[in-house]
């Protein structure tokens, strides 16, 4: 009988959980690639969501730098107006340009009725913004979170209203004290029923729990798994200083790669020149760039003039610093101008300093309407010569084909930045760059080629200049702090770094002492050298 009862009681929860309505409700007033994101995960797994605020100007102040957000709880005052009854309706609140979703309402249904109070906010291992508020907090154990995070929680539509609306709020106070002095009130709190997400059973906020957390993968699907208390959280949210981190972790969450699948998301979005009129191609600009003494500049602009993409589509920047090259990029100018669209050569005589030229290159773009910006460095030497056409066609805004020195660790990208915001390694880095795991990844550093869309390009006119920033450290920190998405792909053979640190142009046949340090390009020149041998025979 015992077991019937079980059964039936079971059957039940389910039928509740089945019957309970869920509407996922956030604020966002832009369409970042960090929101596109969080929609990206809302929908693969069929979830209802209110985006609120959409277009409006954010006034909560900046967030990064200290308190705020006071603006979302206006903002949703009017918009739960509408659910002010609702007993039946289940509302849950996130922040979206820093988070992803891992699964559906089932599941996220089933997790906040074992939880058993009304209302469930997240937790999290700080207590921010008035520490001094961390004695009034009820104990926990010691695998569990403390204190209140105001970026997820969910309840009954009628209690979330009532909440949000219990009293008045700047938009520039602070959204998580207004609800932290809530939940410190034994009053409200039981009014409410509300309780903390402690053993993030539901949310899982990462700052301060990096290292309480690993990505799995079960079959053909991929999951956060906290190993202190043993859960699977549905909502993972990058709070704080750690969104590089979570933008690496969300490479692979939401399926998007998985082990036996591999990179399930670079099918996403994307673009097909195949059946585009040669006359329909969008146009580009390749703009090029020389500011160091390098080998085999030659054989660089002959794999860029090789591309499969018409030339007539390709308006050429050319900035070249070093005076040793001008001969060899004169020489090329004169053989391929008449292919391109249009080509412009900055000489090493005009003295133009790195960073300008290459902010001068965003500006060209713009004013040649260009759909697409290919920086390139000749240190990145593009062998396979659909390289461009590959890059249009995964459809991202900004996105680096992998390239890397051979039979070295040293590439285009950094898979992690430290705190001071220079080269820390990912544990997944090697693994990318030696192309054990195929796929397009999130990343917070780019250098040497990459392609930008061109709806970027008007917020990059002086993305190259940062304080004492080197110009690639100030690109790549102008994305970041924009909330751009960079992303590396090696999905493909794109090409490879050429090594130059121990390139010697005092020497006689200064490129014939390369042939260890770059062992590709000097293969490939034997190989040429044999070909014409054998035809001259």
């Amino acid at each position: 009988m015992k077991k019937y009862i079980l059964i039936l009681c079971a059957l039940l929860d389910l039928y509740m959980v089945v019957c309970q309505e869920l509407l996922i409700v956030t604020i966002a007033t832009k369409e970042t690639d960090g929101f596109r994101r969080f929609i990206k995960s809302c929908n693969k797994y069929k979830l209802k969501v209110s985006v609120v605020g959409m277009g409006m100007k954010w006034e909560g102040g900046d967030m990064d730098m200290g308190v705020g957000g006071g603006h979302k709880i206006n903002l949703l005052k009017d918009e739960l107006k509408q659910y002010s009854d609702r007993k039946d309706l289940i509302i849950m609140f996130t922040d979206s340009y820093d988070v992803v979703f891992t699964n559906g309402s089932e599941d996220i249904l089933s997790k906040y009725k074992k939880l058993g109070s009304r209302v469930v906010f997240a937790a999290e291992g700080f207590c921010w913004p008035d520490h001094t508020l961390a004695k009034q907090y009820p104990a926990v154990s010691g695998v569990e979170k403390r204190f209140l995070n105001s970026g997820g929680f969910m309840g009954v539509a009628k209690d979330v209203y009532e909440i949000v609306t219990f009293k008045p709020i700047g938009n520039k106070e602070d959204d998580q004290l207004y609800y932290t002095k809530i939940f410190l009130n034994k009053e409200l709190r039981t009014r409410w029923d509300i309780k903390l997400d402690t053993k993030s059973t539901i949310f899982q906020n990462l700052n301060g729990a990096l290292g309480e957390i690993m990505v799995k993968f079960k079959g053909p699907h991929s999951f956060l798994y906290n190993v202190k208390t043993r859960q699977t959280p549905t909502v993972v949210h990058g709070n704080g200083p750690v969104k590089e981190e979570f933008s690496r972790l969300a490479n692979y969450l939401g399926d998007g790669w998985t082990k036996t699948g591999g990179c399930l998301s670079c099918k996403d979005d994307v673009l097909s020149l195949s059946s585009v009129k040669i006359s329909d191609y969008p146009k580009v600009m390749i703009a090029v760039f020389i500011h160091h003494n390098i080998p085999f500049v030659r054989e660089f602009f002959d794999k860029v003039y090789k591309q499969d993409y018409p030339s007539k589509h390709i308006d050429l920047y050319i900035h070249n610093k070093m005076e040793y090259h001008h001969e060899e990029v004169k020489s090329f100018i004169k053989d391929a101008e008449d292919s391109y669209n249009s080509l412009h050569y900055i000489a090493p005589e005009n003295n133009v300093d790195e960073a300008t030229s290459r902010n001068w290159a965003v500006e060209s773009c713009i004013q040649k309407s260009c759909r697409y910006l290919l920086s390139i460095d000749a240190t990145a030497h593009l062998d396979n010569p659909k390289a461009l056409r590959l890059l249009i066609e995964q459809n991202r805004s900004v996105l680096a084909p992998m390239v890397a020195r051979p039979g070295k660790f040293w590439s285009n990208f950094w898979g992690a930045i430290s705190n001071d915001g220079y080269y820390a390694r990912s544990e997944d880095y090697l693994d990318i760059v030696d192309s054990t795991r195929r796929g397009l990844w999130v990343v917070p550093y780019l250098s040497e080629v990459y392609l930008i869309h061109h709806h970027l390009l008007p917020d990059l006119k002086t993305a190259y200049i940062n304080g004492k920033l080197d110009p690639d450290m100030a690109f790549s920190k102008t994305l970041r702090d924009q909330g751009r998405l960079m992303y590396v792909t090696n999905m493909k053979y794109f090409g490879h770094l050429i090594n130059y640190d121990n390139f010697d142009t005092s020497k006689k046949y200064s490129e014939l002492w390369q042939i260890f340090d770059n062992p590709v390009v000097s293969f490939i020149l034997f190989l040429y050298d044999v070909q014409c041998f054998l035809n001259i025979l």
